[in-house]
């Protein structure tokens, strides 16, 4: 009954603060989902638990804000964290820091007011990415910022308001620059106004219509090291699970891991185990798409 008032509470708190946004990570087989989240102060971020014995541990946090560190585990399934303080927090797993971090970038609520963001499909298949501002009067430019991993951006232009008024204006961008090679494409707006001040919009993921379709992105470190850290990259067009199998080179099966999958591009990890040198394959099964990949273990 605790647990219940407590998260009861935490969410009366949020939504009390004037349009808030509960921001949810979930905490599941050695990742953070999403990894990175823009937010701005007064948003709460909510941690949901999903499977196995993790922590939420912040690393750094802006001046004057509260550090945390939980336990996130059958036992301990939410844990609310309302955002009072701008800048970057970065956080981790403190049973395994090697491979579950995450970030959460805060601004402040500006009062051009950046809303609606989203990405929809252009007419030659491309990203076009609409948003709206409560007034462009004091608006600088927009950075439209693209990323190919949902954590690192880039800015791939700036777009100056279009007017000049006190009321809603609707803003857009097409970008035609995008190559095939990433299935899912992440976009984000930070909006700077004549002072220098900005916000961050919420990241959006586009899928490329044209992209070449495969599961596994990137498999490393290949050669690998015993005992073995496998770090995977896999994309999904839905929710569910991967079902990943490691095989000797002569077929014998060794051992399998089952990843949980979020529609976009994964982060994910298999441990090895202590294993002898060799050559290896690996079978990754996601819905009725199956995939065979060879390690090397040194």
């Amino acid at each position: 009954m605790k647990k219940i008032l407590s998260f009861t509470a935490f969410l009366l708190c949020s939504v009390t603060a004037a349009y808030a946004t509960i921001i949810t990570i979930k905490v599941s087989n050695y990742k953070f989902s999403p990894k990175t989240v823009n937010a701005k102060v007064g948003d709460s971020v909510l941690f949901k638990w999903q499977n196995g014995i993790h922590t939420t541990t912040s690393l750094s946090v802006p001046a004057g804000a509260a550090s945390w560190n939980k336990p996130m585990d059958s036992a301990h399934k939410m844990f609310g964290y309302i955002i009072k303080k701008a800048g970057t927090y970065s956080y981790d797993c403190s049973i395994h820091s090697t491979v579950m971090k995450g970030t959460i970038n805060v601004t402040a609520t500006l009062a051009a007011g950046l809303t609606d963001f989203s990405v929809a499909l252009s007419q030659d298949a491309k990203a076009l990415l609409n948003w709206k501002v409560k007034s462009e009067s004091e608006i600088r430019y927009y950075s439209v910022q693209r990323s190919t991993d949902g954590d690192n951006f880039k800015e791939i232009a700036r777009v100056k308001p279009t007017g000049n008024s006190s009321g809603i204006q609707s803003e857009s961008y097409a970008d035609n620059t995008t190559d095939n090679s990433a299935k899912y494409v992440y976009y984000q707006i930070q909006l700077v106004d004549k002072s220098g001040n900005n916000q961050l919009s919420d990241i959006k993921m586009f899928t490329q219509q044209v992209a070449t379709s495969k599961l596994i992105t990137s498999l490393s470190p290949n050669p690998i090291s015993s005992p073995g850290h496998l770090m995977v990259q896999f994309n999904a067009d839905k929710e569910g699970k991967m079902l990943m199998q490691l095989y000797s080179e002569s077929g014998r099966f060794i051992k399998q891991s089952e990843m949980t999958a979020d529609k976009g591009l994964n982060n994910g990890h298999f441990h090895l185990g202590d294993i002898m040198p060799g050559t290896y394959y690996i079978i990754c099964t996601l819905g009725t798409v199956t995939e065979k990949h060879t390690i090397i273990v040194k």
